[in-house]
């Protein structure tokens, strides 16, 4: 296992800072060949995958690897003989209060599995350190780096508090390891209507609030118009892509520092915004490849990519190396020499809208209809103030009517016990409606003349 004091973390990072572009590219490909060289003796997987690669092989010469890949080959990927799926199913499972190392050496998390198969990620202590340096000197550079401790402050997150989200699970490992703190922390469910969120947030007083942009841009709006109460010190987004236009809107609302972490289970904190609307990416850790529906390298770099190959140079139990995601990006160059380069995220940003006087995000129908069984696309109309009508494209064999008929009547049991009561859902066998602009098809589009 590859471990690293925290000083020597911290050094690192910000050597990397200080030193210009070419450097920092000179440096990430002497990481790239030392990550790649120990994952060739020590796992099984890749010892396959590159027993034709050139002693003085570039990036470009690494195979791309995927999800589908990772989880058919687990065992194998891993470069720790000694962890296997069954370790760490078992040490994921266990008891919140059990804030122990995984075979004493190891931290490890899993996707909320909301859109497929959970992925169970291990991290070893040389990623832990670098990335948890990476947040406290990038990401929260000159703010109080006391203002996330709950003996000190009240911290608020409007997260998936599903049993399976990691992020709910590290919450709960929170009010564990502060156990005469838990007062001061407090989780609410993304999928509360934003009425809920807010009495909620005016009970409890937070100084510090986390969650997706889709519910804290609602709750700037709440913040704006008097009804939501809350005198914030730091507002933390992450997972969404926060657009430029809602983080002006945090701005004005909260008038405290806004931070933005760009991350994913796999690759670790990608890119990031310190009180500013760029996100700038900490290339000296993680190389992102913007590339086309073919996989290969966007050509047109002045457009967003069909998604990315991501690049770890931290994880050495559990490599990601090339390893693809569907996110949608641009890597601008540095604005100088020694400056970070710019990461650009057409990521998904959850719309918001209003149902029967309530208001509400996408994120619940939308984790539902992805894995809804014989559901390929779909769509949300709104045709009236109360009432939403879904249309979908069903996979051959399926009967459409009955896809779309079960669907609706999860929704509309979802909104009524929301407290809801008059939130209609209905459903259409029309075809779905295209954007007037052209491009994708919406998954939200408002036909209501009173909204």
């Amino acid at each position: 296992m590859k471990t690293i004091d925290y000083k020597d973390a911290v050094k690192l990072i910000e050597e990397g800072e200080k030193i210009t572009s070419s450097q920092r590219l000179n440096l990430q490909n002497q990481r790239l060949h030392e990550l790649v060289e120990y994952v060739r003796e020590n796992s099984p997987y890749f010892k396959e995958l590159y027993k034709d690669l050139p002693d003085n092989f570039t990036l470009s010469d690494l195979p791309i690897t995927t999800k589908k890949d990772m989880q058919d080959n687990y065992d194998a990927w891993l470069t720790d003989p000694e962890l296997n799926v069954k370790v760490i199913r078992n040490y994921l499972d266990r008891d919140v209060s059990d804030n122990s190392l995984l075979n004493g050496k190891y931290t490890a998390l899993q996707t909320s599995g909301s859109t497929g198969k959970p992925l169970m990620m291990v991290r070893d202590d040389y990623h832990n350190k670098i990335h948890g340096a990476l947040v406290n000197l990038r990401l929260m550079r000159g703010i109080d780096p006391d203002i996330l401790n709950p003996s000190k402050y009240r911290i608020a997150t409007v997260i998936h508090t599903s049993p399976g989200a990691s992020s709910y699970n590290g919450y709960l490992r929170a009010l564990a390891a502060f156990p005469d703190y838990t007062h001061n922390m407090m989780a609410l469910s993304v999928l509360e209507d934003i009425d809920t969120l807010v009495d909620r947030l005016n009970e409890f007083k937070p100084d510090v609030l986390t969650g997706y942009s889709s519910s804290l841009i609602l709750l700037a709006k709440e913040k704006k118009e008097g009804r939501l109460k809350a005198d914030l010190k730091l507002v933390a987004n992450s997972a969404e892509l926060l657009p430029d236009a809602g983080y002006k809107e945090l701005c004005e609302a909260f008038g405290c520092p806004i931070i933005n972490n760009y991350c994913m289970t796999e690759g670790g904190e990608i890119a990031m915004a310190n009180r500013s609307q760029t996100m700038l990416l900490n290339e000296d850790w993680v190389i992102i490849e913007p590339v086309n529906e073919n996989l290969q390298p966007v050509e047109d770099t002045s457009q967003f990519s069909h998604g990315i190959l991501v690049t770890d140079l931290s994880n050495y139990v559990q490599p990601i190396i090339r390893y693809y995601v569907g996110d949608r990006v641009k890597v601008l160059p540095a604005k100088d020499s020694n400056s970070l380069p710019e990461l650009k995220i057409d990521g998904r940003s959850f719309q918001s809208f209003t149902l029967a006087g309530k208001k509400f995000t996408m994120v619940f129908i939308i984790t539902k209809a992805e894995v809804w069984p014989g559901l390929m696309k779909f769509q949300v109309v709104q045709t009236a103030p109360d009432t939403l009508q879904i249309r979908g494209v069903c996979y051959p064999g399926t009967d459409p009517d009955q896809v779309l008929k079960s669907l609706s009547e999860k929704l509309e049991e979802y909104f009524h016990e929301s407290g809801c009561l008059g939130a209609k859902v209905t459903y259409s066998l029309k075809p779905m409606l295209h954007n007037e602009k052209g491009g994708k098809i919406p998954e939200y589009t408002n036909l209501s003349s009173e909204q």
